[in-house]
C-alpha cells in the first residue's frame, strides 16, 4: 500500500513500543513494530530489553517457547543463549562460541512508564534524546487517561496535521482559524505556539495550544483553556502502512476538584472524537508531492523539509 499511497520508508527515531509494567522479570513478550517481529524480555534482575525475534542460528522465534535465564534469553530450538547486547553467550553443545552470531538489539528509554525504542534502518545509534515533561512528574496533575488508536497511515502524514492549520476548522469544527505566535523547526523538534477558539458545551472558548514534537514518535501538546491540560502523544510504526498512536491526557487539578475532573474528562473525550474525524482522512488519502497550497494552509512546505531528516533517503520524503 505504501508504495502506492506514500513514498516513505519507516523513519528513524524513538517510538513507543510498550508500557513498562507489561513485562515482568523472566517474561518474554512478542511484538511487531518497524515491519519486524520482535521480542521484549526482562532479565531476572529486572532490566528490560528489545531484540529481533529470530535466532541467528537457524531462525527459531524467541517469543514462542524461548526462556529467560538470568540475564540471557534462550532460543527454544537448540538452546543457544544470547546476552542483553545480542551476543551469543552460551551454546550447550559447542566447544567455542560463534562470534558472528548476534541478535539485533534496540536502545530503550523508559519515561513515565512508557518504553520508547530507538529504531534506525541501519542500526545507527540514537541521534537525539527525548525531552522531559514536568507535568507528568507533577502531583498537581492527575494520572493520564490513555487511549490507543491503530491507524492505516504513515507517521509523516499524521504529523503534517500540526502544520495544517486550516483543517482545525474544516474537520474539527473549531470556531475560527488559529493565530500562530511561533512555528519553528529546531533540529529534531517542531515547535508550535498558537491562540485559538475551542469548541465547548457552553460555546467557543479562547485558549492557547502549544505543541513540541520530537521526531515522529513523541509530541507534547499543552492546552490552556478552561483548565490546564498536558497531552502526550506517542506513536510507533507497525510497518510502512500502519501506525499505533496513544493519547495520554492529563490535567492540572491539585485539589482534585470534581468539576475540573469533569472538564478534563470532557476534553479527553473531545480530542479522541477529533482523531476519529482525522482517521478516515488519513486512511484514504494519498501523498501529494507537489501540493497546490494557498496562503491559509500553514507551513506545510517547511514541515516537509524538516521531516526529511528522519529518512536515510531524504529525496523520497520531500
Amino acid at each position: 500500500m505504501s508504495k502506492q499511497r506514500f513514498p516513505f520508508p519507516i523513519p528513524h527515531g524513538w517510538f513507543h513500543v510498550a508500557f513498562d509494567d507489561e513485562v515482568g522479570p523472566g517474561e518474554i513478550k512478542p511484538l511487531r513494530y518497524f515491519g519486524r517481529d520482535l521480542v521484549m524480555w526482562r532479565s531476572e534482575s529486572g532490566r528490560l530489553h528489545l531484540q529481533d525475534a529470530y535466532c541467528p542460528h537457524l531462525g527459531a522465534n524467541f517469543g514462542v517457547g524461548g526462556k529467560v535465564l538470568g540475564e540471557r534469553i534462550q532460543c527454544p530450538f537448540h538452546h543457544w543463549e544470547f546476552d542483553s547486547n545480542g551476543r551469543a553467550a552460551h551454546i550447550p553443545y559447542a566447544k567455542t562460541l560463534n562470534q558472528k552470531a548476534c541478535v539485533r538489539t534496540y536502545p530503550l528509554d523508559i519515561k513515565y512508564g512508557l518504553v520508547m525504542a530507538w529504531y534506525h534502518p541501519e542500526d545507527k545509534a540514537p541521534a537525539f534524546s527525548l525531552p522531559e515533561i514536568p507535568e507528568l512528574a507533577d502531583e498537581d496533575f492527575v494520572k493520564p487517561k490513555v487511549t490507543r488508536h491503530e491507524i492505516r497511515s504513515c507517521l509523516q502524514e499524521m504529523a503534517e496535521n500540526t502544520a495544517d492549520g486550516a483543517h482545525f476548522v474544516s474537520i474539527h469544527q473549531h470556531p475560527g482559524a488559529a493565530e500562530y505566535d511561533r512555528f519553528d523547526f529546531e533540529g529534531p523538534h517542531m515547535i508550535m505556539e498558537s491562540r485559538q477558539l475551542f469548541p465547548s458545551s457552553g460555546g467557543p472558548v479562547e485558549g492557547t495550544l502549544n505543541t513540541t514534537t520530537t521526531g515522529f514518535g513523541w509530541a507534547v501538546v499543552r492546552y490552556n483553556t478552561l483548565i490546564e491540560v498536558c497531552m502526550l502523544t506517542t506513536n510507533a510504526p507497525i510497518d510502512e502502512d500502519t501506525v499505533v498512536q496513544y493519547f495520554h491526557v492529563s490535567w492540572r487539578n491539585p485539589q482534585r476538584d470534581p468539576k475540573i475532573d469533569r472538564i478534563g474528562a470532557a476534553f479527553d473525550k473531545e480530542v479522541n472524537r477529533q482523531i476519529g474525524e482525522d482517521i478516515p482522512i488519513w486512511e484514504n488519502k494519498i501523498y501529494q508531492p507537489r501540493p497546490q497550497l494557498c496562503d491559509g494552509d500553514g507551513p506545510i512546505a517547511k514541515f516537509r523539509r524538516w521531516a526529511t531528516q528522519f529518512y536515510d533517503a531524504p529525496e523520497a520524503a520531500a
